[in-house]
């Protein structure tokens, strides 16, 4: 399986050997069959951030893999599933040899018919909290059989209705992840809703600087957003993450940015121009004060 899952786009996902597709905008990927010096030679993972342009599940049969997601740090153990929505960015850090997986990836269009209105909005801030979701034996189990139902699905070549089954295919998975996701908030007494105050704030200003960090970089912004004060704003995400409010911005920035150099598909002075830097010479400043070297050098490491 060449490449990696974590790429900019369906198409390039698409082409990997084992992987089956309808359209390339429905994919699904696995090593089932693959022995373990088989997944040291075709599992060939790229080792830089990517930015995903569709929706992720990987489902971890037995193993382990490590993954940063938007600068969070995730390790998939046996009868795991890893959710990672569009426009994410994820990084991979990591396998054990024994490690099986599947994986299911697709367009938005999937996903955002799978669920009503409500439990849409639920799970999604559900799994902006957390990707991660433990999964019993039995429900991994109806989760892999489900999964090759998909694939058989696709199989059938002279089948017009293929779509509208895979949709099917795909509300059953989402309502079940919906299902596991808060039977674990239950237990763990996790749930969002019963969060503290600062927790709260934290997930907010976080959520804020992912959608709007590549135009807004001053916290005043983001306190202004959230209605409170930038000092107390600082305050709160350093007593819960331990880390400066500016310094996950700058991460954010940094993170995009490699991204898209390593995607090679844009210039160094397109990648200032999309982060909104004022010039390619400011942006390779402000890359190199953080990363250590020049964005043009970094692209070509």
């Amino acid at each position: 399986m060449k490449q990696a899952y974590w790429d900019l786009d369906l198409i390039q996902l698409s082409a990997e050997n084992t992987a089956a597709h309808l359209n390339k905008e429905f994919i699904l990927i696995d090593n089932f069959d693959e022995t373990s010096e088989q997944i040291n030679t075709d599992l060939e993972f790229v080792n830089h951030p990517v930015k995903l342009s569709f929706t992720i599940a990987i489902f971890c049969l037995v193993g382990r893999m490590r993954f940063q997601i938007n600068l969070q740090d995730f390790e998939l153990q046996t009868n795991d599933i890893l959710i990672v929505r569009e426009k994410s960015i994820g990084e991979y850090q990591g396998m054990s040899d024994d490690t099986r997986i599947a994986v299911i990836a697709s367009s938005s269009e999937y996903f955002q018919t799978a669920l009503q209105i409500d439990a849409t909005m639920s799970l999604q801030r559900r799994l902006y909290a957390s990707p991660l979701c433990h999964l019993t034996d039995k429900a991994m189990e109806e989760s892999i059989a489900i999964y090759r139902l998909m694939k058989a699905k696709i199989a059938e070549t002279d089948n017009p209705f293929r779509k509208g089954a895979l949709l099917g295919y795909t509300q059953v998975l989402t309502y079940n992840a919906y299902k596991y996701l808060l039977a674990s908030d239950s237990k763990d007494g996790k749930a969002i809703e019963k969060s503290s105050r600062q927790q709260e704030l934290y997930t907010q200003f976080i959520h804020e600087v992912q959608k709007s960090y590549t135009k807004e970089r001053s916290i005043s912004y983001y306190a202004d957003v959230l209605c409170i004060t930038p000092k107390y704003l600082s305050q709160v995400i350093h007593n819960i993450s331990g880390r400066f409010a500016s310094d996950w911005i700058i991460d954010f920035v940094i993170l995009e940015a490699k991204a898209l150099l390593k995607s090679r598909k844009y210039t160094v002075q397109q990648v200032a121009d999309m982060l909104n830097f004022a010039n390619q010479s400011f942006f390779g400043k402000y890359f190199k004060n953080k990363v250590g070297c020049s964005p043009s050098e970094y692209q070509k490491l």
